[in-house]
């Protein structure tokens, strides 16, 4: 872990530095950690990944579908391709053009709050610092695999969105690209968006629309995510909080896809 990124960690709840240390957990576990002496704060790195929050601390939504994402990461590239098939979407196209809509520029500090097996890595552009959050161990272990292939870097992180181990204002550009229609709490999630971009970045949240959720909610595999989505699939436009600026809000491939934007004010 590099010293600018440690600069930018904090504890995900009480917001407290941290440092990195050797020692063991209460478990027995041995190796590094990140800790927080005053506080008695100690999270674990486990595979050069900072663990933020373990299974039993998971509640909601969210801990039902970490157990999904868990379980189908090492097959949900594949699915994804297959679900994007069927509705006839370029997985290419789809994240160039993503990626292309987050104006980012050279020396940019980017945030994916749930950056899943790390498919954007390809179409990102090179000299940025680019760090990833996800809930699920498994696609992590995935995205580290992709990164060594492609020999892409980003520093990954496991935790939730609602609670983001990074200090206020801390990077040019925030996105989510899928995954937060199956948050516990969507506004904390765009709270901590916004707590943690810099003044001026632009923010961006893109997801299926509930036209897709019927559309795959009896495919094969796919319709693990979309069985037990008991919530409709409403864009979070007035999650948005008050103030921000630049708004905008468009549907996308057919009315397949939302997507979201603004920018904090500076």
């Amino acid at each position: 872990m590099s010293p600018k990124t440690l600069q930018i960690l904090c504890s995900p709840l009480e917001r407290a530095p941290l440092e990195l240390a050797n020692g063991a957990s209460a478990a027995g576990e041995a190796g590094q950690f990140l800790v927080n002496r005053e506080h008695g704060l100690k999270y674990p790195i486990r595979d050069g990944i900072p663990v933020f929050v373990e299974p039993h601390e998971i509640t909601g939504i969210n801990s039902r579908f970490r157990g999904i994402y868990d379980s189908w990461a090492p097959f949900y590239d594949l699915l994804s391709r297959v679900g994007l098939y069927i509705l006839g979407v370029s997985e290419v196209k789809l994240r160039r053009e993503f990626v292309g809509s987050l104006g980012i520029r050279a020396g940019d500090r980017v945030l994916a709050t749930s950056i899943g097996t790390g498919s954007d890595l390809p179409f990102l552009p090179r000299h940025c610092d680019y760090y990833g959050l996800d809930l699920s161990a498994g696609m992590l272990r995935i995205c580290l695999k992709k990164m060594r292939k492609l020999g892409a870097s980003a520093e990954l992180f496991l935790g939730q969105a609602e609670h983001l181990p990074f200090l206020d204002e801390s990077f040019d550009v925030v996105y989510q690209m899928g995954g937060i229609n199956f948050f516990s709490d969507q506004a904390k999630a765009i709270h901590e968006m916004v707590r943690v971009a810099r003044r001026g970045s632009k923010i961006v949240i893109m997801d299926e629309t509930e036209k897709v959720a019927r559309r795959l909610e009896h495919i094969p595999g796919i319709k693990a995510w979309f069985r037990h989505q008991h919530r409709p699939i409403v864009p979070p436009t007035r999650l948005i909080p008050h103030g921000m600026e630049q708004v905008a809000y468009r549907e996308l491939y057919d009315g397949q896809a939302w997507y979201v934007s603004f920018r904090k004010p500076r």
